[in-house]
């Protein structure tokens, strides 16, 4: 098994660990069902919201004591009850969270649906059901969505602290003794207002900006004040940006709307020490709606949704994310340069996931016993080629698998480009078992043979060993050095895409593929003989391409019914996405994937009762059919002539061999086999 955990190991990948983090909106209210059994949220004016940081494995209780301590309420004399609203389906009853299964539940869906608020409903032990909460009846209900006055923006995936000298005090003893560790974030609130906001309708809510609120970074300042302006449609501009000072005031110069911040010495953080957060500007004075957010924070809102392996949303989604849930128009570009942030945020910056590529390498080791990695540099220490291999596919390929390897190469698209070089054998059910990956600048001679020096490392050169790849030249080279005694095979189905590139007389593709198909060696004689006849040349260029390589029936070696690169390729094909992220999400992608591959097998395979594998059984249960009428005449206990098919065999179950060549090849009873073994009393 490839289970283990590196998050916890090594603070050096902190990062990885956000990946199973998502920021939620808190809100404190009642739910109200209308006469027509419509639900909505009455939200609470004097509790507002919060904000918290949750993961799947967050359990009821812990989160009930996160939101009681946000809301400065105990938890052990408030009861807390929890629920929320599916998107876009108004009106249906909100779904109450009552176990950690159902926690898990919700976190796992907020994850996917960024603008999902939780809502909470406090009361006292004993109370009546209608008495939980001091909210005024007589008010239109409204949920997060309506609320004018204490709508909180929905930024996700940054860290607010509560906005106070004594809170910044208590929280850096959680700072890492480096000061660059993260903050833990319980006890997070966002734009809490001090409950003295001026009532004029000119206060456009202002007063979620305060004096004395602490900021965990200058940039989470700067996004704050974005979506703010945004969802309150003012604009502003920068009077002073430094790493000391950040000073805004409103675009109209006769606007009383000002914030200075002043960064806090020793750390990140900045503090709002001067504000005046009432608009004294007219609305009719107006020329455009509200400031646009930067690309930076935009791909801050969706950063969570390019944290699993997807494509996560396109421009356009972002243009109708932000038109839907900000009621603000961003134009293509602008949207696309969003994008590209929140990958960059959620995979890696490529830059920085070099620099972390020998610490990832080590706990992998450290993790996984048996595991072979190897990176390499240049002199001037820069990145050329990196090998891992996990000891537990080692292992299970000494075991139980069959020894021939399929290794091929596919380019990288991230932004440094290379070549991702896969080794991979097939399983007795024909499934995909991955052996080693490389990551390399291109494919040439010196990184092929770079990757089988280390390949060598774990699977040593002998006769048994049998490799298939494409015609590359690097390739064949690197395996007659580094593996002189395994055999070495091409594949079939690109030796037949030169063929009809560069021979165009009907039929010579298929006579290729029969003799390439062949298990007797007179059958194949038989079909290369039609292929000189027909064109000459073709017969010579096959006969340069080495016949005992792509010919099943003259391979030297054993590579059973593996003809072509097709497992390699549909390793690179599963990593189509995982090939834009930089070196270290690729590699933990990797890592990933075989864990589920391994857990599902291992999974399967304990509910298998049958001695041989799935697939085979019902390659047998074929033959078993064909063999019906078919007569065995023994010659001793192990040879048999076994006659009825288009032709007489010879079986030895002995040598497990049979004229036919399929039970010589496949090593699986062929359809002459299974009735010789049957006149004997024997099982399959």
């Amino acid at each position: 098994s490839l289970c283990f955990s590196l998050l916890h190991r090594h603070n050096h990948l902190s990062f990885l660990y956000q990946y199973n983090m998502v920021l939620i909106y808190v809100k404190s209210g009642e739910w109200m069902c209308s006469r027509g059994d419509d639900w909505s949220f009455v939200v609470d004016k004097e509790r507002r919201g919060r904000m918290v940081t949750l993961a799947t494995t967050t359990t009821l209780k812990q989160l009930k004591i996160m939101v009681c301590e946000d809301y400065g309420v105990d938890h052990n004399a408030i009861n807390a009850e929890f629920s929320y609203s599916l998107l876009n389906q108004k009106g249906n009853p909100p779904i109450i969270i009552t176990n950690d299964r159902q926690a898990s539940n919700f976190v796992g869906y907020a994850k996917r649906e960024s603008s999902t608020t939780l809502c909470v409903m406090f009361s006292v032990s004993g109370v009546n059901q209608k008495e939980r909460v001091n909210i005024d009846l007589n008010k239109e209900p409204c949920d997060s969505s309506n609320v004018e006055d204490e709508e909180v923006p929905e930024i996700n995936r940054a860290e607010f602290v509560k906005p106070s000298k004594e809170s910044f005090v208590k929280r850096t003893n959680h700072v890492a003794a480096d000061g660059c560790g993260p903050l833990r974030s319980e006890n997070i609130e966002l734009f809490q207002n001090n409950g003295d906001s001026d009532k004029d309708g000119r206060a456009w809510r202002g007063d979620f900006v305060k004096k004395d609120q602490i900021f965990t970074s200058k940039g989470v300042l700067k996004a704050t004040m974005e979506i703010l302006a945004m969802k309150n449609n003012f604009d502003y501009t920068v009077i002073k940006s430094t790493r000391k000072w950040w000073y805004i005031r409103c675009k109209d110069a006769l606007c009383n709307w000002t914030v200075r911040a002043e960064g806090i010495d020793g750390s990140t953080y900045f503090m709002i020490n001067q504000c005046d957060g009432r608009h004294s500007c007219a609305p009719s004075k107006k020329r455009k709606f509200g400031k646009t957010a930067s690309a930076r924070t935009i791909g801050t809102l969706i950063q969570h949704r390019f944290d699993d392996a997807n494509d996560g949303p396109k421009p356009n989604d972002i243009i109708q994310f932000m038109r839907m849930e900000h009621s603000c128009e961003i134009t293509y570009w602008h949207a696309w340069e969003a994008r590209e942030f929140a990958i960059a945020a959620a995979r890696g910056i490529p830059d920085r996931s070099y620099s972390k590529i020998p610490a990832y390498l080590h706990m992998i080791k450290e993790a996984n016993p048996g595991t072979h990695t190897h990176y390499e540099t240049n002199e001037k220490g820069r990145f050329m080629y990196l090998f891992m291999s996990f000891g537990q596919s080692v292992r299970g390929f000494y075991n139980a698998m069959r020894r021939v390897i399929v290794v091929d190469g596919t380019f990288l698209k991230n932004k440094y480009k290379g070549t991702l070089l896969v080794a991979t054998a097939v399983d007795g059910n024909s499934n995909l078992y991955p052996i080693a990956f490389g990551v390399v600048d291109s494919e040439n001679d010196d990184s092929w043979g770079w990757f089988f020096r280390q390949l060598k490392v774990v699977i040593a050169d002998c006769q048994d060993l049998a490799f298939v790849s494409d015609r590359n030249a690097s390739i064949s080279k690197a395996i007659g050095t580094v593996y002189p005694r395994s055999a070495h095979g091409i594949c079939i189905h690109h030796l037949l895409t030169n063929v009809v590139s560069f021979f165009k007389t009907k039929g010579l593709t298929a006579l290729v593929e029969k003799a390439s198909r062949a298990y007797r060696y007179t059958e194949f004689q038989e079909r290369i003989t039609e292929i000189f006849d027909m064109s000459p040349e073709l017969g010579r260029y096959l006969r340069e391409a080495d016949v005992r390589k792509w010919a099943r029936s003259l391979f030297p070696g054993s590579r059973y019914d593996i003809r072509t690169t097709n497992p390699a390729e549909s390793i690179n094909s599963v990593l189509r996405i995982p090939r834009e992220y930089p070196v270290i999400p690729l590699l933990d992608s990797i890592r990933e994937l075989l864990t589920r591959w391994f857990y599902e097998r291992r999974l399967l395979s304990s509910k298998h009762l049958d001695p041989l594998t799935a697939k085979v059984e019902r390659k047998i249960d074929r033959r078993i059919v064909k063999a019906k009428g078919f007569q065995v005449y023994k010659v001793d206990n192990f040879r048999s002539v076994v006659k009825g098919d288009i032709y007489d065999c010879h079986v030895d179950l002995e040598r497990r061999t049979c004229t036919c060549g399929k039970y010589d090849i496949g090593k699986i009873p062929c359809r002459h086999a299974i009735p010789a073994i049957y006149s004997r009393g024997m099982e399959v």
